[in-house]
């Protein structure tokens, strides 16, 4: 299928931490160390069916304490892990969700990591009480496939499908002027023969923490904007020479008018991107172009 919507906020390649530079803004070195802490509870898990009534959920924290860098912040990177299986202990679901922690005492920073916070405790519920989440869906299948090949003698022979899992990383934090910038990758996977990327960027004002939109903090309007970056996109597929795009991209492109919510922010200005079938084939993963931040007045 050409055109695939990624659930939920939704990224392939999948990174674990920031790379390093020294210089204004930018993002962090390796991760060092790591510590968890495990809790196991046999309360239900939240699906419209009575069956998954005795599932099994485990949660794990994890610290990744290696400090990075973002100019002039520091952070480390945090986990929160949750498993849900079923009432014969057979593993449905799996949810990670790595996010930034600053180690700084400012209003800013403390803002940020409330917002996270929320962020986590927000998405957790939504995985536990959404009759439409991964974990419901997961849940209710894997209990109907465990039950339909159950044996006689009372045991479950192997499933057609691996468990769901969808997992969060941070794959970039940036500074840049009075903003900070934390971008993160996602990947879902609910069967088949590969699971689906997703990303989102989220913008915060340094000094207050408030969460910014993009729209608020560049000199165009959308039209502008989408004609700007239409035109950089436009101009990699009329130069491939390998035929790694659709056929009808360049009217895909012409159509499209929702650029600004599909970018990140680098060092180097504002990444624009198609998702993976939109304009190329899944293999391709996502296709960026880069628009300077002076470009944008910013």
């Amino acid at each position: 299928m050409k055109k695939f919507m990624c659930l939920t906020l939704t990224a392939a390649l999948l990174l674990t931490g920031c790379n390093g530079k020294s210089a204004d803004g930018n993002t962090g070195t390796a991760v060092q160390t790591e510590s968890s802490t495990v809790q196991e509870t046999s309360a239900p898990a939240e699906t419209s069916q009575e069956t998954t009534e005795a599932a099994t959920e485990e949660t794990q924290t994890s610290g990744e304490k290696g400090s990075l860098q973002a100019g002039e912040y520091t952070y480390h990177l945090e986990k929160e892990e949750k498993t849900w299986s079923t009432e014969k202990g057979q593993l449905a679901c799996t949810v990670k969700l790595e996010y930034p922690v600053f180690e700084g005492d400012s209003d800013g920073e403390k803002k940020i990591n409330d917002f996270y916070e929320e962020w986590v405790s927000d998405m957790m519920e939504n995985y536990e009480n959404d009759p439409d989440s991964i974990v419901s869906y997961a849940m209710q299948y894997r209990t109907e496939e465990e039950n339909s090949q159950t044996a006689a003698e009372g045991e479950t022979e192997a499933f057609t499908m691996p468990p769901s899992e969808e997992d969060f990383t941070v794959g970039g934090v940036v500074s840049h002027g009075n903003l900070i910038s934390v971008y993160h990758e996602s990947y879902t996977y609910e069967g088949g023969a590969h699971g689906m990327p997703g990303r989102n960027n989220h913008i915060f004002d340094k000094k207050t923490g408030k969460e910014l939109t993009l729209a608020s903090l560049i000199n165009l309007s959308n039209d502008e904007l989408n004609t700007m970056v239409r035109d950089k996109f436009l101009e990699v597929v009329e130069n491939d020479t390998e035929g790694g795009f659709f056929e009808d991209a360049a009217e895909t492109l012409n159509a499209k008018n929702d650029f600004i919510e599909y970018y990140y922010l680098t060092d180097e200005g504002v990444v624009f991107y198609t998702t993976p079938y939109e304009i190329a084939p899944y293999a391709a993963g996502y296709t960026e172009v880069t628009i300077p931040y002076e470009e944008l007045g910013m």
